[in-house]
């Protein structure tokens, strides 16, 4: 069993537990969409979970010590009954060149990179609300994570932001979470 499939199954599955939790409180007009996402995601997620449980772990060498990619690569060899190279593909492409193996601490600091950004969406969405955590989200991602300069960050999280807006509450009429501080402090400056 994979560790880091299985934590991540049982996280995602937590958050998908919470999401319809939360959408059960709603009108049965409102909690239709998220049931309709929330609770095939659970099943999804409980399978996930139970493959995981059940698979053995895989020794990373044949017993000859070849890596796993020697290995599949027989393998596809065998299948189709010709020599199959994976190599191939990637020099034939003009500027592509394989990058070297990632090492499992580089692995694991990219995963939980991705991971911080996430839940520090997800966290964003619940206090700030959609709209104001889409841009903020977009262009810290863009400048940080995707490098690219200011102006290109700023100026495609505000693109999406706009998009997106105009399909959920123009196009679609959806009203999308406004943030429990957003919603707080608005209702502190009306009384």
């Amino acid at each position: 069993m994979k560790r880091s499939s299985f934590v991540m199954g049982l996280i995602m599955l937590a958050i998908f537990c919470a999401f319809v939790a939360i959408a059960s409180g709603y009108p049965a007009d409102a909690r239709f969409m998220p049931f309709v996402v929330g609770i095939p995601a659970i099943g999804l997620c409980l399978l996930q979970i139970a493959l995981d449980a059940g698979r053995r772990p895989r020794p990373a060498r044949a017993a000859d010590g070849r890596g796993s990619f020697a290995v599949a690569e027989e393998t596809v060899s065998r299948m189709a009954g010709q020599k199959v190279e994976f190599d191939v593909a990637r020099e034939q492409l003009p500027g592509a060149e394989a990058g070297p193996d990632l090492l499992p601490r580089e692995m694991v600091r990219r995963e939980l990179a991705l991971w911080a950004w996430f839940l520090g969406f997800v966290a964003g969405v619940l206090l700030f609300g959609f709209w104001i955590s889409i841009p903020v989200f977009l262009i810290a991602f863009l400048r940080v994570q995707a490098k690219a300069e200011w102006r290109m960050a700023i100026v495609l999280g505000l693109a999406a932001t706009v998009i997106l807006f105009l399909a959920f509450e123009k196009a679609f009429r959806i009203e999308v979470h406004p943030g429990f501080l957003t919603e707080y402090v608005s209702e502190r400056f009306r009384n």
